[in-house]
C-alpha cells in the first residue's frame, strides 16, 4: 500500500491496481486492446519519485501512471537484460540520479526514466563472485528494494541482505549465519534509528542495526497450528510502539519493553475481523488495514471519534432513568427505583434533598437552565428549584392532585417568566421573581399535551396535543388558535412528538411517523421533510437548535439539518450513532449529548464534525467513449459519429460522513442531481458542452470539463459559406436570365401589340372599305329620292352607330361577345334593310352561356357574316327564301359560335365572276385566323374555325356553315 501526495491511497493486487479516494476504490487492469491500460493486472510494488510521477511495477513490466489523463505509459524487458523475463513482487527505490531500482529474476534491473532502458545493476555478478550464491535458490529473486540515504539502497534477496552504493554501484553483504533461506524475508520498515524491520513467512521477525551490524529475531505471541508466524507487513503506530500484522491478528509490538498485545480500535478487538490480515499503512492519523476476509480493507482513524461514551459515577443499586449536564458539568441523575435525584461529579454523587430532609422527590424528567442561571427539574408529579450551591431543591408545584399532574418540558419567555407543560391540564407558569407555581388558564381544553415551546420572534406560546394539534396562545391575552395536523402537514395520522426553534421564526416540530415540519412562525407557511428529502427515517423523536443547525433523534439514530441550506447530514457509518433515539441536550462544550440507560452518556463532538464535513473534493474518475474507457482530460474533442459519453466521478474525502449531494449542469443551464455520481450523454449534437459539477451545497469549487463534438464536413461553417455562395450566385445567374428572358418577351410583346395593331388598322380598312361605305349611302340616296325618309334617317342613325363601335372597338385589344354580337346585329339590321329585307336573319343564344365573360378580338364575326350575305344569299336566285343564321352554345368547357346560310356555297361563288369578290373574300377571313391566333399567344384562349359546306339530299350545295369553337 502506498499514499501519494494528492491523498490517494493505492493497493496494489494481483487483480489490479486499486485507488481509494477515502470513500470508494477504482480498480486499474490490464485491457488487452487498450496500449494505455496498465501492463499487467497483477501489479507488485509502488514507487512515488521525487518529481511526483507514479511507478507500478507488475508481472510483464513498468507503468507510468499519468495522473492527469488516468492512462499509464509501459516498459517492457528484454531477454537481453533479463534471462526471464517479468518483474518480481518487491518494492522499488529511487536513487541519486533519479534511476528505479527494481527486484527482478536473477538481478536487480534499473531503469533510466530519461533513456527508458532497462539495465543489470551487478548484483548477481557481486553475489556470484564472492561466492555467496552456491547455488540457484528460486529464480535468485530480490525481495525488496528500499532507500537507505541519498546514494545507498537496501536489497534483501533471497541470498541474503545487501546495500548498495549507487553512484559506483559497489555492493556490500551483511550476513546472518543463523538464517538458511531468506525466501518471503521483506523489508517492511526503518525506523529513525535506521534499525531495519524485516518480516519472514515463518520465523516471525527479524531487525538488523546497521551501526552495529547485529541481527536479533523476534518469536510471535502463540498461535494456533494452521497459523504461520508470517509476519506480512511491519509499520510505525507511535514513537514506542510497532504494528505488526499476522494471518490471525494485528499485533502492537513495545520496541524497548518486547511486549505483545492485540491492536484495540476504540473498545473493538480487530480480531472480531474474521480474514488473514495482510498489509498495513499508517499516514498521519489515519491507518489502513488490507484483508483476505469478510473485510477486505479497514480505513481506521486516530482522530477523535465523533461520538463518545462516558460513564455516569452512580452510586451502587441505582437505576438511571434520565440524566442532564449542567451548564459547569455536573451530572443530574435520576434513580428509578427510590424516586431520587443526584448530582453527579468525578468524585462522586450528591444525594438531593429538600430544607426539611426529605430526599424522594419523585422520578427524573427534564432538567432547565433559566436565562438569569437559575435550574429547575420536573418529576412526573412535581417541579423542582435547585440551589447548587448546597445542593437542596425546593418544591415551586405546590401541593397538586398528583395522580392527574405529570409534568415535563420548561420553555421561558422574553421576560423571564417560565412555563411547565403538564400532560393533562396544559400550562403552568412560574412568574419572574416569585416562588410558586400556577395554573396558566387559557381555555384550552384538551389532555395528552406532548410539549411546550416558546417562540421569541413572535411572542407566542406553542403547545402540542396528541388529539387536536397545535395551540399558539398569546401570553398577554391568552387568546389561542389551532391548528390541526391536517392543515399543518396535510395528514389525519401521527401527533407532534416535540418543537424547537430559533429567535428568528424558524420553527421545527417533529411528527411521529411522518418526518420534520418547519414553519416560519412570522407568516406560518409550512414545508414537510421526508425520507424522500434525505432523512434516514420519518420516525422523528425529539431535537434542538445549536449554533445554526438543527439536530434531531429518530429510529435510524442522530442526524443533522443545516436548515439554511436545506442539508441533511448522516452519520450511519458511526456504529454508535443508532443510539441516539431519545431526548437530546447540549453538554457545556456545545456537543450534543444524550442519556444512556443504564449507567452511561453517549455525546456527538460537533467540533469533529465541523472539521470532517468540510474535507471533500470532486474529481474525474473515469471517462468513457461508446462503452470504451478513454483517457481522462479536461477537454474532449472528438467528431460527430463518436459522441456517447459516460462520465463516472469520484470523491475525495473523509468516510466518516455521507457522500455531499453532487449535482452537475451543462452550458449554465439548470442544476440536476449527479445521481450514482455519474452523468451519461448520448447522441451529443455537433457543438460544444461546459459540464460543471460541484456540490448543492457549495458551489465555490466547481469542477469542470468540456466536450466538443466536431459536425460533419456537411454542417460545417466553411461549407454553409460555400453554400451559400453558389446559391448566391446561382440565384444570379437565374436573376440575369429571368431578367433576360422578361425583356425578350416585352419585346415580343411589343412586335405582337404593333401587329395586331396593323392587323387591326387592316381589319378597320377592311371593314370600312370604300365600297361598304359607297353602298350605304347609295342606300341613304335612294331612300331620300323615293321620298322614305324615315328609312334614310334609320339607315343612317344605324350607320352612325356601327361607325362609332367599330372605332371603340378598334381601341381594345378584347371585347366581350355580348359587345360584339351588338355590332353584329347592326350590321346585319343595315344589310337586310339595303337589300329591302331580301333575306331572314335570326341570332340564339344559349341561356347556359354567359357572353359578359367570353373575350374576343373586337368585330371578329363580321367578316364571316360579310361573306354569308354577299357571297352566299345575294348570289342566289331571287325565287325561294333566303336566310342567315347564327347560333352560340356551350357543350363541356367549349364556346361555339355557328354562322349558317342557305345561300350558292362556296364552290359556286367561286365560279360567279364578281368583281371584286374572291379577292375580298380571301384577304377578310385571312386577317380573321390570324387574329385569332395572336389572341391565343397573348391570353392563352385558344380557339379554331371549321367552315363546312352544306348539301341537300340530292348532293346539291345547299349553303355555308362556319363554326368558330373557343376553348375555356
Amino acid at each position: 500500500m502506498y499514499q501519494d501526495k494528492a491523498g490517494f491511497l493505492w493497493v496494489t493486487t494481483d487483480k489490479g491496481l486499486n485507488r481509494f479516494d477515502g470513500n470508494s476504490f477504482y480498480i486499474f487492469r490490464h485491457r488487452p486492446d487498450d496500449v494505455h491500460s496498465i501492463a499487467n493486472s497483477s501489479c507488485n510494488g509502488i514507487l512515488e519519485d521525487r518529481k511526483g510521477r507514479l511507478w507500478i511495477n507488475t508481472d510483464d513490466g513498468l507503468s507510468l501512471f499519468d495522473h492527469k489523463k488516468q492512462t499509464f505509459q509501459n516498459y517492457y524487458t528484454d531477454t537481453s537484460v533479463m534471462p526471464v523475463p517479468g518483474i518480481s513482487y518487491t518494492d522499488m527505490a529511487e536513487d541519486h540520479a533519479g534511476r528505479i531500482w527494481i527486484g527482478g529474476y536473477y538481478d536487480v534491473l534499473i531503469f533510466n526514466p530519461e533513456t527508458q532502458q532497462f539495465e543489470k545493476s551487478g548484483w548477481y555478478d557481486y553475489a556470484l563472485k564472492k561466492g555467496i550464491i552456491k547455488e540457484e535458490k528460486r529464480n535468485s529473486i530480490t525481495q525488496s528494494v528500499i532507500k537507505k540515504s541519498e546514494t545507498e539502497l537496501w536489497l534483501m534477496t533471497v541470498y541474503g541482505l545487501f546495500s548498495v552504493h549507487t553512484p559506483t554501484k559497489t555492493f556490500t553483504y551483511y550476513p546472518n549465519p543463523k538464517i538458511e533461506d531468506y525466501f518471503a524475508f521483506v523489508l517492511h520498515h526503518i525506523d529513525k534509528n535506521g534499525v531495519l524491520w524485516i518480516g519472514t513467512y515463518d520465523q516471525c521477525f527479524y531487525t538488523f542495526d546497521p551501526k552495529t551490524h547485529q541481527w536479533f529475531h523476534f518469536s510471535c505471541p502463540p498461535r494456533e497450528k494452521s497459523i504461520s508466524d508470517f509476519i506480512s507487513d511491519i509499520d510505525r503506530y507511535d514513537e514506542h510502539t510497532m504494528m505488526m500484522t499476522r494471518m490471525d491478528n494485528i499485533f502492537l509490538f513495545h520496541i524497548k519493553t518486547r511486549e505483545w498485545k492485540l491492536f484495540q480500535w476504540r473498545d473493538k478487538l480487530t480480531k472480531q475481523i474474521s480474514g488473514g490480515f495482510s498489509r498495513i499503512l499508517r499516514s498521519g492519523d489515519e491507518i489502513y488495514i488490507t484483508a483476505t476476509g469478510n473485510q477486505p480493507f479497514l480505513h481506521l482513524s486516530k482522530k477523535n471519534p465523533l461520538i463518545k461514551k462516558t460513564k455516569i459515577p452512580l452510586p451502587e443499586n441505582v437505576l438511571n432513568n434520565h440524566s442532564y449536564i449542567t451548564p459547569d458539568g455536573k451530572i443530574l441523575t435520576g434513580d428509578w427505583d427510590k424516586n431520587a435525584i443526584y448530582s453527579c461529579e468525578n468524585k462522586g454523587c450528591i444525594l438531593l434533598t429538600e430544607k426539611n430532609g426529605n430526599s424522594v422527590l419523585g422520578n427524573l424528567q427534564l432538567y432547565y437552565t433559566s436565562g438569569s442561571g437559575d435550574h429547575y427539574f420536573s418529576t412526573s408529579k412535581k417541579v423542582y428549584k435547585w440551589n447548587m450551591s448546597d445542593n437542596s431543591v425546593r418544591l415551586l408545584s405546590g401541593e397538586q392532585n398528583e395522580k392527574q399532574t405529570e409534568f415535563r418540558n420548561f420553555t421561558e419567555d422574553a421576560r423571564g417568566n417560565i412555563y411547565v407543560r403538564e400532560r393533562n391540564k396544559g400550562i403552568f407558569y412560574l412568574k419572574k421573581g416569585e416562588a410558586r407555581l400556577e395554573y396558566f388558564d387559557c381555555g384550552i381544553r384538551d389532555e395528552n399535551f406532548s410539549v411546550l415551546y416558546y417562540d421569541k420572534a413572535t411572542e407566542k406560546l406553542w403547545l402540542a396535543s396528541e388529539k387536536n394539534g397545535l395551540y399558539i396562545i398569546d401570553p398577554k391575552s391568552r387568546a389561542y388558535k389551532n391548528y390541526s395536523l391536517s392543515h399543518l402537514a396535510r395528514t389525519q395520522k401521527g401527533f407532534i412528538y416535540d418543537i424547537s426553534g430559533d429567535d428568528s421564526g424558524n420553527v421545527f416540530l417533529l411528527i411521529a411517523n411522518r418526518g420534520i415540519l418547519r414553519i416560519n412562525s412570522m407568516d406560518m407557511v409550512p414545508k414537510i421533510y421526508t425520507t424522500l428529502d434525505g432523512l434516514q427515517s420519518d420516525a422523528v423523536k425529539y431535537g434542538l437548535i445549536c449554533d445554526g443547525m438543527y439536530w434531531f433523534t429518530s429510529e435510524s439514530g442522530l442526524m443533522a439539518f443545516d436548515y439554511t441550506k436545506e442539508r441533511f447530514f448522516s452519520f450511519e457509518n458511526e456504529a454508535d450513532n443508532r443510539l441516539f433515539t431519545y431526548r437530546i441536550f447540549p453538554d457545556p462544550e456545545g456537543n450534543i449529548t444524550q442519556n444512556l440507560y443504564p449507567e452511561q452518556m453517549i455525546t456527538f463532538d460537533r467540533n469533529v464534525f465541523a472539521e470532517q464535513k468540510t474535507t471533500t473534493k470532486i474529481y474525474l474518475k473515469e471517462a468513457k467513449l461508446s462503452g470504451k474507457i478513454i483517457p481522462n482530460d479536461s477537454l474532449f474533442t472528438l467528431p460527430f459519429d463518436q459522441n456517447n459519453f459516460v462520465f463516472l466521478f469520484g470523491n475525495m474525502g473523509n468516510k466518516g460522513l455521507n457522500h455531499p449531494a453532487y449535482q452537475y449542469r451543462i452550458n449554465g443551464r439548470s442544476w440536476q442531481s449527479l445521481e450514482n455520481n455519474i452523468i451519461s450523454l448520448y447522441n451529443l449534437s455537433p457543438g460544444t458542452y461546459l459540464i460543471q459539477v460541484g456540490n448543492k451545497y457549495d458551489q465555490k469549487n466547481l469542477f469542470t470539463l468540456t466536450v466538443v463534438i466536431i459536425p460533419p464536413w456537411w454542417k460545417t461553417a466553411w461549407f454553409y459559406m460555400f453554400v451559400s455562395l453558389f446559391l448566391t450566385g446561382l440565384t444570379f445567374l437565374v436573376y440575369k436570365k429571368r431578367i433576360t428572358s422578361i425583356r425578350k418577351e416585352e419585346a415580343e410583346k411589343n412586335l405582337l401589340k404593333q401587329r395586331i395593331s396593323e392587323i387591326e388598322m387592316t381589319a378597320l380598312r377592311a371593314q370600312m372599305n370604300p365600297h361598304f361605305i359607297f353602298n350605304c349611302l347609295n342606300s341613304i340616296n335612294r331612300f331620300i329620292l323615293v321620298h322614305e325618309t324615315d328609312a334614310a334617317s334609320e339607315y343612317l342613325t344605324k350607320f352612325s352607330r356601327l361607325i362609332r363601335l367599330i372605332l371603340d372597338g378598334s381601341r381594345e385589344d378584347f371585347i366581350t361577345l355580348d359587345k360584339e354580337l351588338d355590332a353584329l346585329k347592326l350590321y346585319i339590321e343595315m344589310e337586310s334593310m339595303r337589300f329591302q329585307d331580301s333575306f331572314e336573319w335570326k341570332i340564339n343564344i344559349d341561356p347556359g352561356v354567359r357572353l359578359e365573360t367570353v373575350l374576343l378580338p373586337p368585330l371578329i364575326l363580321q367578316p364571316f357574316v360579310e361573306n354569308a350575305i354577299w357571297h352566299g344569299l345575294m348570289q342566289a336566285p331571287a325565287y325561294g327564301q333566303k336566310k342567315l343564321f347564327i347560333q352560340i352554345y356551350k357543350m363541356d368547357d367549349i364556346i361555339s359560335i355557328e354562322i349558317s346560310d342557305n345561300g350558292i356555297g362556296r364552290q359556286k361563288a367561286r365560279e360567279i365572276k364578281s368583281k371584286d369578290g374572291n379577292k375580298q373574300k380571301s384577304h377578310g377571313i385571312t386577317l380573321t385566323e390570324e387574329r385569332l391566333k395572336l389572341m391565343e399567344k397573348i391570353k392563352g384562349i385558344k380557339t379554331e374555325v371549321f367552315i363546312e359546306d352544306m348539301y341537300d339530299a340530292q348532293k346539291q350545295a345547299s349553303g355555308t356553315k362556319v363554326k368558330i369553337q373557343i376553348y375555356s
